[in-house]
């Protein structure tokens, strides 16, 4: 087949789903099955890992989510049918397929249906798309991934999914996120961040669905009994953040905790690293690439026991309810004051994140490819002999 790949964001600092996208298509371009890709780029620039190792068709001017919602319809329009494109997958969740050719297939992946689960802690546009763009892309789409069992029904229930066909293929986590304890290389790294040891780590966006602000009164009450320990906090800030100003007027808390803004990809194994304990307390995920990144590199998770949280974790991590504080205090307390308790769970979660990777998560998006045009073509067949028939009887 000749499959597209739509890409998109992947030249500005890209959080989950730009790493969904990215790590996809590299395990994918290591092993095509004998297609052929073409990534469908709206990036100014492109990683020269994946412009080397593939065509590129460019879509000028859709490098704004509007644009690709908008205009970006053409211009992969055009692209399918210039490239004469069996299959078009867009891992972003955007589905600009408006415009197709009948002969090209439309796969998507939705992450997560958070406008519906959490829609007070979006953006409009955001809100917008789900659920009045999707359901209409929806509508001339052959298949959708996601990336949990949550998700899949989350997804099912709100976008009315029930006739499209819908995967679950979980992601995977990259060969960096390896190792355990810091290493000189990892101290390097950590002071350049102005981080000091020891640490409890948070990774991720800073907006209202990641549940920040109750992070914070936990550490601060852990703080009481661990006093040695500062949270570390490392992601981009976002929308509707700022109840997180709000605990931050503690000034116990400003003294303790570090932000340090994004931390781009080859940094974070070695923050991971060091860390003595990371705290994933999200509101609501679809996957939650974090707690298996933190496993991989043997730092105990806590985590929240809703969405697809547990889903991911298995018996690995400490699942608490995220909407309660002093639960959540418990946990860090736990695992910082019991070091049976943090030799167990670091080699729990290293089992349990040996078992996602890249590699499986191409491998089953390959065969889902294949399974969906393979539909196609049963579809069209149908409706050949259908045709041949009428046209028989009409004779």
């Amino acid at each position: 087949m000749r499959i597209g790949y739509l890409t998109y964001g992947l030249d500005r600092a890209p959080t989950g789903i730009g790493r969904y996208a990215k790590e996809l298509l590299l395990a994918i371009l290591a092993d095509t099955h004998g297609h052929e890709i073409t990534i469908l780029s709206t990036e100014q620039t492109l990683d020269p890992d994946l412009a080397n190792h593939c065509a590129v068709r460019n879509l000028p001017g859709c490098r704004t989510l509007p644009a690709l919602m908008s205009a970006g319809n053409l211009l992969i329009g055009r692209a399918a049918h210039d490239l004469k494109l069996d299959m078009i997958h867009d891992p972003n969740g955007i589905a600009p397929f408006l415009a197709l050719p009948r002969r090209t297939g439309r796969v998507v992946t939705l992450h997560d249906a958070f406008p519906f689960v959490q829609p007070e802690s979006h953006n409009r546009l955001d809100n917008w798309r789900y659920r009045w763009f999707l359901p209409i892309a929806l509508r001339r789409t052959d298949s959708v991934i996601t990336v949990s069992n949550t998700s899949k029904e989350d997804l099912t229930r709100d976008l009315n999914l029930d006739d499209i066909d819908v995967a679950v293929i979980p992601e995977g986590v990259g060969r960096q996120f390896t190792g355990r304890g810091l290493g000189t290389d990892d101290q390097t790294l950590r002071q350049r961040y102005g981080i000091s040891s020891p640490y409890v780590l948070y990774v991720g966006a800073l907006n209202g669905r990641k549940n920040i602000a109750r992070m914070l009164q936990a550490f601060r009450l852990a703080y009481r009994d661990h006093p040695e320990y500062a949270l570390v906090i490392a992601g981009k800030r976002q929308w509707k953040a700022e109840a997180i100003d709000h605990v931050m007027e503690d000034p116990v808390l400003q003294r303790v905790v570090k932000f340090t803004g994004y931390v781009p990809d080859e940094d974070l194994p070695g923050i991971y690293r060091g860390a003595t304990a990371f705290l994933f307390p999200s509101l609501y995920e679809g996957f939650g690439l974090p707690v298996l990144e933190a496993m991989a590199c043997g730092t105990p998770v806590i985590t929240s026991n809703i969405s697809s949280m547990p889903e991911v974790a298995g018996n690995a991590a400490i699942l608490v309810d995220p909407y309660d504080v002093s639960e959540m205090s418990a946990a860090i307390g736990h695992v910082l004051g019991d070091p049976a308790l943090h030799e167990a769970l670091t080699n729990a979660g290293i089992n349990r994140a040996s078992a996602f990777n890249w590699d499986a998560t191409a491998q089953q998006t390959m065969a889902h490819y294949e399974r969906v045009a393979a539909t196609r073509a049963r579809c069209e067949s149908t409706v050949i002999q259908h045709q041949d028939r009428k046209s028989v009887n009409a004779d």
